[in-house]
């Protein structure tokens, strides 16, 4: 089992987001973070915001990798220097892969759902790898927020694309499809929002 923590900061517009990004990649990496990922919101009202990924192999070691990074000192002169604020923190157990969770842009489909079997996520991951990736879906990763404030319960749908376009082509045909429509309709699935990030 596996977890992803989303982190969301504000800083200054004018901060090195290639220097954001090779420390945060540098420092997550050293306490154990499997996965590293920088992105800037494009969509949605935290639009502008950055959000810090990291993958861990329990929350334990998140916790304890998240203190040693706050406490080094290369970090926290680089949160001063760049006025950065934390605005939220969201923690979410992996429910799936498929494919390749990399591309230059990720789009998130919060749903929620009365069905949170693991026979429910296998039947919806296989249509998602039918469907999304011969649309140009490089990957999609799903996970349940497990300690993320009023979103605690939802599934957060992560795809991986090259193209926008890509992915609300792969959408479209996702509702289209039969298959798809009455299993999300069997697991009582409903997508209450959806955010596009640049991934840096």
């Amino acid at each position: 089992m596996s977890y992803m923590a989303f982190a969301t900061l504000m800083q200054d517009p004018g901060a090195d987001m290639a220097e954001a990004k090779d420390l945060a990649e540098r420092k997550y990496g050293e306490q154990g973070s499997s996965r590293t990922g920088v992105s800037i919101a494009l969509t949605g009202q935290g639009a502008g915001a950055i959000t810090v990924t990291s993958m861990w192999d329990s929350t334990d070691d998140c916790f304890a990798g998240r203190a040693a990074i706050f406490g080094d000192t290369e970090v926290q002169a680089y949160i001063a220097a760049n006025n950065q604020v934390g605005v939220q923190f969201g923690l979410s157990r992996v429910r799936n892969e498929v494919g390749n969770c990399e591309g230059a842009y990720a789009v998130a489909a919060v749903a929620t759902a009365t069905d949170h079997s693991d026979e429910a996520v296998a039947e919806v991951s296989q249509h998602i790898e039918r469907i999304f990736l011969s649309q140009g879906i490089n990957g999609a990763r799903m996970v349940q927020m497990i300690a993320a404030g009023e979103n605690t319960g939802s599934y957060v749908n992560l795809f991986y694309c090259d193209s926008v376009d890509s992915y609300f082509a792969a959408s479209q045909a996702a509702w289209a499809d039969s298959g798809f429509t009455s299993a999300s309709q069997r697991i009582g699935a409903s997508i209450v929002d959806r955010l596009i990030s640049r991934m840096l």
